[in-house]
């Protein structure tokens, strides 16, 4: 009996060491690997890419209206009659036709813009705000994805935790149970001692079943976020600290208010909308461009059916003077969306700063819960060494011992949470402050 407080305390120590054990295997799943492929599977990662690639090719569009434009054109046209003009000499009668009934022309036709007065630019003003919209979007969904991937990670990491410590608990009933027979064969105890032994093992034994199909139905969930098959085995190892980080609230709000996804993109999308205004009061602004048109026709004197090369070069100005208040409506049109945008941006700021709040207080408070545990573990396995001790004289009952060793196990179970719960929380809060993890 001696050497069993010896043995709790390694199974205290155990439990802590379980998940870095099992980090040796070469078949564990480290968190960073499971954010990567969750990552990859996520179904709004593909659409969010998708949105990236679409405001890409719509700057790409407006880029091209500044770049020259090049069209082939042919026709034919059948004109009958034609103007024909009869003539007379002397010796000669002859008809002369003003135009071929048969008209061909085929011709290349170079258009360039010269000067747009500040369109084009505005237009590609808020093509770049959108590409930039859809970068910060994308990057919401990963955070979004990799957070839910941890918390599912930690989840199973605390489930084995709490095995690991009911099992060593079975294994130490293993040998009370095995003393309280030899106690019972010399006469010195009663075979209810045994009884309630093997009571509390079926107990305990009951217990583990229940969180090993908690820790299946989490493997589940896993997997289906890796796109893992349903034969994947799951084992997971106690990832590195997260990115640790100040624990001022005005400090951790600043630094959200710079790198949190969902602030970058509200504040993108209230910049893309305000320079869809500055786009919109430039549509009525004129443009300066140039055509230059080339190519083959007949139709010239004095062999009106010969083809013959020719070209022709303009200047164009084009000015819109009047265009029934459609620019007007535009105009209010992108004012109201570029106020609706900042009504966007100011609800996710106080949002995120309420997050960073809750954050910053559950790790706090995580933590102070934490070190209290590790009190109570001590002050429960010293009871349990005494009620031992007591047992051995014949002063106390094996009940006695029973239930101090079930207050030592409530207590390691407990610290097991704690433990991961505040991992967790550090992450949380690095999460609402926008720390990017994948």
């Amino acid at each position: 009996m001696k050497y069993l407080g010896i043995v709790l305390i390694l199974g205290v120590l155990g439990a802590g060491l379980t998940s870095n054990v099992r980090a040796q295997s070469a078949d564990t799943l480290t968190l960073s690997e499971a954010i990567r492929m969750a990552i990859r599977q996520a179904p709004t990662l593909a659409e969010g890419e998708a949105a990236l690639a679409r405001a890409k090719a719509q700057y790409n569009e407006i880029e091209s209206y500044a770049l020259p434009q090049l069209a082939g054109n042919a026709s034919y046209a059948r004109i009958d009659p034609v103007v024909t003009i009869p003539f007379s000499l002397p010796g000669l009668n002859e008809v002369f036709q003003t135009q071929p009934n048969n008209n061909y022309n085929a011709n290349f036709q170079l258009q360039q813009a010269i000067w747009s007065f500040g369109r084009y630019e505005a237009e590609d003003r808020v093509a770049q705000s959108g590409i930039k919209s859809a970068q910060d979007q994308l990057d919401s969904y990963r955070a979004q994805v990799a957070y839910q991937t941890t918390q599912i990670y930690y989840a199973i990491l605390t489930t084995d935790e709490g095995i690991a410590v009911e099992q060593q608990q079975v294994s130490v009933l293993q040998q009370n149970l095995t003393q309280a027979q030899t106690r019972e064969k010399q006469g010195t105890a009663t075979s209810l001692d045994a009884l309630n032994i093997q009571a509390r093992i079926s107990a305990t034994q009951s217990t583990i079943e229940d969180m090993e199909s908690t820790r299946r139905k989490q493997a589940a969930m896993l997997r289906r976020l890796l796109g893992l098959s349903s034969t994947t085995n799951i084992t997971v190892a106690r990832p590195g600290t997260s990115p640790s980080l100040p624990e001022d609230l005005l400090a951790l709000d600043t630094l959200a208010d710079r790198q949190r996804p969902e602030i970058l993109a509200a504040k993108d999308a209230e910049n893309t909308a305000r320079l869809q205004v500055e786009s919109a009061r430039n549509n009525n602004d004129p443009l300066l461009s140039t055509t230059i048109t080339g190519g083959v026709k007949n139709g010239y004197l004095p062999n009106l059916n010969q083809m013959k090369l020719n070209w022709i070069g303009s200047v164009d100005f084009h000015w819109p003077i009047l265009d029934g208040g459609r620019t007007h409506a535009q105009v209010d049109e992108a004012e109201a969306d570029y106020q609706a945008a900042q009504a966007r941006t100011r609800d996710a700021e106080l949002g995120i700063e309420n997050d960073v709040d809750q954050a910053l207080a559950d790790m706090q408070a995580s933590r102070k819960r934490l070190e209290l545990v590790k009190v109570q573990i001590d002050e429960a396995q010293q009871a349990y060494q005494i009620a031992q001790v007591r047992y051995q004289n014949g002063v106390a009952t094996n009940l006695d011992v029973l239930t101090a060793q079930s207050a030592l196990e409530q207590a390691q179970l407990q610290q097991a949470e704690l433990m991961f719960n505040f991992e967790l929380s550090q992450y949380n809060l690095n999460k609402a402050v926008g720390t990017p993890l994948w």
